[in-house]
């Protein structure tokens, strides 16, 4: 399931990885409930934000921030209610540096170097931390720590770390596996904001 660095992964960590890869792998698609923090303390910001996103394969369904994201796998389209604008881009033009939705449960397969790291107990919930380092070192990414309910196989936690010294931090609040799904979740309906304008990127 990983692109292994031969001989620098950390054991453990990938044979935790792995059983969360397992669980992800069998379902077609998933429900994500979270929580988003932006912290960078040399600016004095400190904002939390709720969304949810349903993925299925490379398709998303992204609410976050007051702007619905709709893609269908070959374009995205951000829809901004407040100023009745939209905006089309091709996924193709998405920048590398960002982890994107539907690869929010996927992302860490490949690209980092694994370490295992602290273990986190919280009431009832174990999480147990692994530390991810990009292996591009151009990257604006300093590390990220993935964070694993050991109990339910499932991730709960990640924070990443900005060379800026940003800090973002994702809880999960709740993943649901294979949910129903309406046919039309991720097609883009232009009737439906008739008054937008709508911009091509």
């Amino acid at each position: 399931m990983f692109l292994t660095i031969r001989g620098q992964n950390d054991i453990k960590a990938e044979k935790l990885l792995n059983k969360i890869s397992e669980k992800i792998d069998n379902a077609k698609s998933y429900q994500i409930e979270f929580t988003y923090t932006l912290e960078n303390k040399l600016e004095g910001i400190n904002q939390d934000s709720e969304g949810s996103v349903i993925i299925n394969e490379d398709n998303y369904l992204l609410n976050f921030m007051g702007i619905k994201q709709i893609c269908d796998s070959k374009n995205i389209y951000t829809i901004i209610d407040e100023n009745e604008e939209i905006i089309i881009s091709s996924v193709e033009d998405e920048g590398g540096q960002t982890i994107k939705p539907s690869q929010l449960l996927k992302f860490y397969r490949k690209g980092y170097l694994l370490i295992w790291d602290k273990l986190e107990i919280n009431y009832n919930d174990r999480i147990q931390f692994i530390k991810l380092i990009p292996i591009d070192l151009n990257s604006e990414i300093s590390h990220l720590l993935l964070g694993v309910d050991i109990d339910e196989n499932n991730i709960s936690k990640l924070i990443e770390i900005g060379k800026n010294k940003t800090k973002t931090i994702l809880n999960v609040k709740k993943i649901i596996y294979n949910p129903e799904l309406n046919s039309n979740s991720f097609v883009f309906e232009k009737d439906d904001y008739k008054n937008y304008y709508i911009e091509n990127l």
